[in-house]
């Protein structure tokens, strides 16, 4: 004997389905406002080299295990979720939502199923208990919705504060403590109401540029306000290694010299190794003390824990299907859940998307599908889970070089070293390096000691530039110093502030009349290079760092010569409006062809 329940429920919203997608497919954030209990699962591969997935559970008070599908969605539209049980008080369980524009609107449909054998089912069914579970669904939706339009906080945070009365007191006086810092740029209190009321799923990993979103505040303050955290026992650090095709976490650790160089990603059956750049993130979460977090996973499944998977739809072996899908203009992947082929392409303001083909072991995109279509022939000899991602995702992700070239970072977290011997490939970086014209005079015409002081004095000037335009000071070298910055403009704001104030530096010496002015030469150059720790601090190393280096022989004193890899920045070519600017180039050693750069002289130009 079995018994089967159906549910449909309908709601309707003013806003339309972009706006209510992201709360409909948070599905691990419902699964936690439903009161479910976390689950643990594991992944086996089969014959066919397919990854299956298998969970163990409670539903209520029973033990239970299941299977789980991969799940389907097109983003903005719909979502389905299949699990098999093999034992419990269920056989099969689905779950579905869809959205449906309607004017400046949308309606919701949200659909399910319950399989259950025996009389425990029948009894389940007539006493109300499926209409409660699935109600529990439309409800948890209704109150995301709801509290979206509410006040800076995370839809679904509890009212109640959610850290032990033991640990409060504790708490707020750590809270008092950072607050003072001036790192935490007076975002403590957004913080600690944070940790106090936020639903479990968004305390584990934590990513601070999407809070500075959510807080409106800009992304560096909302940085160096988790970097301080961490530093004074609020936070731990998670360093996660990303799988480049799912992005799941797949190994994290605390410190920086602990990240491997490659994992294995047992969700796509595949092997990857480390690159800052791509799949290197630094996420936070609180200390257990604080908050301790269950074990096991609410939801693996589903758009919300894979925001950059915009669709996901199985296709039959032999078979072709259409999908309704928008898709943004801009870079994206199509591959498949199996380990695979995968094809790179772009799509441009019409939205218009290509057919996606499986052949054989292949992944081919061919004529175009059609504005707010994509077609998907599936060629193979078995059925495959195709998969459309924005390649994008890094775009709100503290990843690993962006954190290292922070000046907050070197400033709050000097201990996060890599280990002796070990790299982190830096994607792009500008560097800069200045250095005193004719210093050997200055010594000779000063003397050893006022001398050095004059030196030590023009690096605190230097650091204080730098720093004011979001860069830091990697180290000096003699009279030079070479420093970093994660923006072109940044670096080129910086070296302008520098040759303008030089003037202003030399007069406030010895009155206002300073014998020895100093004269600077800056050369400015970015692209990709790597980090290591030398002597105990993290520096940079590669022919970016070299080109640098040597753009600034170039200069001849009182200017800042800017390679054309900065100036392909449109920010940094606007930093410039106002300048008087010689383009040049010159053959610099070590490289085959010349390198093409601009002379600027300090000041605005103030001809029309």
């Amino acid at each position: 004997m079995k018994s089967v329940y159906r549910y449909r429920q309908e709601r309707h919203f003013a806003k339309p389905p972009a706006a209510i997608w992201p709360f409909v497919s948070d599905t691990a954030r419902i699964v936690e406002l439903c009161g479910f209990a976390p689950y643990r699962f594991e992944e086996r591969v089969d014959v066919q080299g397919r990854v299956r997935r298998f969970a163990h559970g409670k539903a209520g008070p029973f033990p239970v295990s299941w299977e789980e599908d991969f799940g389907e969605w097109q983003e903005n539209r719909r979502f389905f979720e299949v699990r098999e049980y093999r034992n419990g008080p269920m056989r099969r369980w689905e779950c579905g939502c869809e959205l449906l524009a309607e004017g400046e609107g949308c309606r919701l449909v949200i659909t399910g199923m319950a399989e259950t054998p025996g009389l425990l089912g029948f009894v389940a069914r007539h006493a109300g208990i499926m209409d409660g579970e699935f109600g529990k669904v439309t409800a948890a939706i209704e109150r995301l919705v709801r509290e979206s339009d509410g006040p800076a906080h995370v839809p679904g945070s509890s009212v109640e504060d959610l850290v032990e009365p033991a640990a409060r007191h504790r708490l707020d006086a750590l809270a008092a403590e950072l607050a003072r810092d001036p790192a935490s740029h007076g975002l403590v209190p957004n913080l600690i109401d944070f940790l106090r009321h936020a639903p479990i799923v968004a305390l584990r990993s934590i990513r601070p540029m999407a809070l500075a979103t959510l807080w409106s505040v800009p992304p560096d303050h909302a940085v160096e306000l988790f970097l301080a955290a961490a530093r004074n026992g609020i936070l731990a650090m998670g360093w996660d290694l990303l799988c480049p095709r799912c992005r799941g976490a797949k190994s994290r650790v605390s410190r920086l010299n602990e990240l491997p160089k490659g994992a294995h990603c047992s969700s796509c059956n595949i092997d990857y190794e480390r690159n800052f750049s791509r799949n290197v993130e630094l996420t936070f979460h609180p200390e257990p003390w604080i908050r301790p977090l269950p074990d096991g996973e609410l939801c693996v499944l589903g758009q919300g824990t894979a925001r950059h998977v915009k669709f996901q739809a199985e296709v039959a072996a032999r078979s072709a299907k259409s999908f309704d899908l928008s898709l943004a203009a801009g870079p994206y992947r199509f591959r498949t859940v199996e380990a695979g082929a995968e094809a790179d392409g772009e799509i441009g303001a019409d939205g218009v998307i290509p057919t996606l083909v499986a052949r054989g072991s292949d992944i081919l995109l061919e004529g175009a599908s059609g504005s707010d279509e994509l077609a998907v022939r599936n060629e193979s000899d078995r059925p495959l889970v195709f998969v459309v991602e924005d390649r994008n995702w890094a775009q709100d992700a503290l990843t690993g070089e962006r954190v290292i070239a922070m000046p907050a970072f070197r400033r709050l977290c000097p201990e996060q070293l890599l280990r002796p011997g070990d790299n982190a490939e830096i994607g792009w970086i500008a560097i800069m390096f200045t250095d005193l014209q004719g210093s050997t005079k200055l010594y000779d015409a000063l003397g050893d000691a006022t001398a050095y002081n004059l030196v030590r004095d023009h690096f605190a000037f230097l650091s204080d530039r730098v720093q004011r335009n979001h860069g830091f000071v990697v180290k000096t070298v003699g009279d030079a110093v070479m420093a970093a910055f994660s923006r072109p403009d940044d670096a080129v704001r910086a070296a302008l502030a520098i040759q303008d104030d030089v003037a202003s530096f030399n007069s406030a010496r010895r009155g206002g009349k300073s014998a020895t002015p100093i004269v600077l030469k800056l050369g400015l150059h970015a692209g990709s290079c790597i980090a290591v720790t030398t002597g105990e601090v993290l520096d940079y190393f590669g022919s970016v760092v070299n080109t640098a280096s040597r753009l600034e022989h170039q200069c001849r004193g009182g200017e800042v010569i800017i390679s054309d890899a900065v100036l392909a920045d449109p920010e940094a070519r606007e930093a410039l409006a106002g300048r008087s600017v010689a383009e040049d180039s010159a053959t610099l050693r070590g490289l085959n062809e010349p390198a093409r750069f601009v002379r600027v002289g300090a000041g605005k130009n103030d001809q029309p």
